[in-house]
């Protein structure tokens, strides 16, 4: 199927958050929301973006000064995307897939693997106070190298 304007999209950005936002409400909640994503964020030293993938690697955060690259690109919002991360070896992936079954086929591979977290992101979900985590990348000292 040939990508079109009436395809919805989402910035990477926006990708990103949905993606913390469903690993939030996953969580056991200890943490606070705001808290819990500007941490995901912080750590996060490579990003990788392809037109139906987001690749991350996480490590101490970038130093002030680099620039954000990829965060304001479009990706498809029709379909499902799948995040799976692997803690161990530090780094996620964000994987479109053309519908909920093919995700789901795709999870249940990456549960019989054991060695990492993976879900299906959740688009729906809304921040309960949007905050400064809500712009990251935008000339704070959160900064991404691609």
């Amino acid at each position: 199927m040939a990508l079109n304007e009436h395809t919805s999209k989402i910035s990477v950005k926006g990708l990103l958050m949905q993606a913390f936002l469903t690993g939030w409400e996953r969580s056991d909640k200890k943490i606070p929301q705001d808290e819990y994503l500007e941490s995901a964020i912080r750590v996060i030293e490579v990003l990788q973006v392809e037109p139906e993938s987001v690749y991350a690697e996480e490590g101490l955060g970038l130093l002030d000064g680099d620039e954000v690259d990829h965060l304001d690109d479009l990706l498809r919002a029709d379909g499902q995307w799948l995040y799976y991360g692997v803690e161990a070896e530090n780094f996620f992936l964000l994987q479109w897939y053309p519908d909920e079954a093919a995700a789901q086929a795709k999870l249940a591979e990456l549960e019989a693997l054991g060695d990492g977290v993976q879900y299906l992101v959740d688009m729906s979900l809304e921040r309960a106070n949007p905050s400064q985590a809500e712009n990251f990348g935008n000339s704070a000292p959160i900064q991404l190298r691609s």
